[in-house]
């Protein structure tokens, strides 16, 4: 299988290379909780290092990338098997190279002009958006939505799958956002709203849009400075967080792609595993809302006879069972992809292992959708809650 071609669209600023150097720490050896890893040419092995080591240092970032570097970094997927075994059934390829280029894109330039090109021609596109851009946003600076407009001129021009990863979500969550919380406020800018939409609707094969929240250094590394730009390290080491998610996303998704061309149906398991991961988001969100119900009845039953039959325990054991149906099929995701991951240890073939990697990564994919409702936003359903 030849390499899948990514374009990584991103402004100055936005973590491309960062981003880059922490998923090849994050995957660079196998991990129980993966179920396989990655493998890159060695001087580029050599070079994503050095970033890493730069990025988890206590006191310096990595310079941003220079205006005439491009690069493109070639990462193969490989699972080693109970045989000892090694089998490497797809690579991705990301191109990589300074914000200026699409920011300022003149196509006289022949950098930019390599750049323009990879746009036009991609398959995937992966947009990263500074997450402490998207957290000034919150407070009406609106010049990320500058930044993406020239974006979304350029996804125009393409007819890709276009993932948006959330870059520095660590800045987010320690303000108290959530995924729904930021795709909304993006939803609110008419541009954003505009442009997503128009994606959704011209490009049915995509399948949609992702939304993915990642931090290359993980939630309790960096803390933003005082003057709200600056990120400022506590001597932590750094835990990458869901750098992996877009590169599983982005072989689910053209497989994906391709049953919609060829108008077949997914798998039963893929089926059954979705169905369950879907199960599971709307029990969570039942038990999250339980509180409220609790709260409501009671101070109704006061004013109404009827109410007044529904007795306390009644709700309380109403709480404990949406309690124990969380915990129930949490369980049962977990043995799927436990399932899986294991299946992956029996292979015995390039194909069996890109069949079980397909699989292992719609399982992870569907549960990472369960935990972060709103990250697949897909045309005619309700990809958003953002009021007017």
């Amino acid at each position: 299988m030849p390499a899948i071609p990514v374009t990584v669209l991103g402004p100055a600023e936005s973590g491309k290379t960062v981003y880059l150097a922490s998923l090849f720490r994050r995957l660079a050896i196998p991990r129980p909780d993966i179920g396989f890893h990655v493998q890159l040419p060695p001087e580029q092995s050599t070079l994503l290092n050095r970033i890493y080591q730069q990025i988890a240092s206590p006191d310096i970032w990595p310079d941003p990338t220079k205006t005439a570097a491009i690069s493109e970094w070639e990462f193969t997927c490989s699972v080693r098997t109970a045989r000892n075994q090694t089998f490497s059934p797809f690579s991705i390829r990301y191109l990589d190279y300074s914000g200026e280029h699409l920011t300022e894109l003149d196509e006289r330039v022949e950098g930019a002009k390599r750049v323009y090109s990879r746009i036009v021609e991609s398959e995937f596109l992966l947009v990263l958006v500074d997450g402490a851009k998207v957290l000034r946003f919150f407070d009406g600076d609106f010049r990320l939505a500058d930044d993406l407009l020239l974006v979304f001129s350029h996804m125009m021009k393409s007819e890709a799958i276009v993932h948006f990863v959330i870059t520095k979500w660590d800045v987010l969550a320690a303000a108290g956002h959530t995924l729904q919380t930021v795709v909304d406020c993006l939803m609110k800018h008419p541009d954003f709203k505009d442009g997503v939409g128009t994606q959704l609707r011209n490009n049915p094969v995509s399948g949609g849009v992702r939304f993915i929240p990642v931090s290359s250094v993980g939630l309790d590394f960096a803390a933003l400075g005082p003057d709200g730009r600056t990120m400022i390290k506590k001597g932590a080491f750094p835990t990458p967080l869901n750098v992996e998610v877009p590169f599983m996303a982005v072989l689910v998704d053209l497989f994906n792609a391709r049953l919609k061309e060829m108008e077949k149906r997914a798998a039963p398991e893929a089926q059954w595993i979705a169905q369950r991961s879907q199960t599971l988001k709307w029990v969570r969100m039942a038990k999250d809302k339980l509180p409220l119900v609790q709260a409501v009845l009671r101070t109704a039953a006061a004013k109404s006879p009827m109410l007044r039959m529904v007795p306390d325990h009644m709700v309380d054991a109403l709480a404990a069972y949406a309690e124990r149906k969380v915990a129930v099929y949490s369980e049962r995701v977990e043995r799927d992809i436990a399932r899986l991951r294991g299946r992956m240890l029996q292979v015995a073939s390039q194909k069996d292992a890109l069949t079980a990697l397909v699989a292992l990564f719609d399982a992870k994919l569907a549960e990472f959708e369960a935990e972060h409702p709103g990250s697949h936003l897909i045309e005619g359903g309700t990809p958003w809650t953002t009021t007017t």
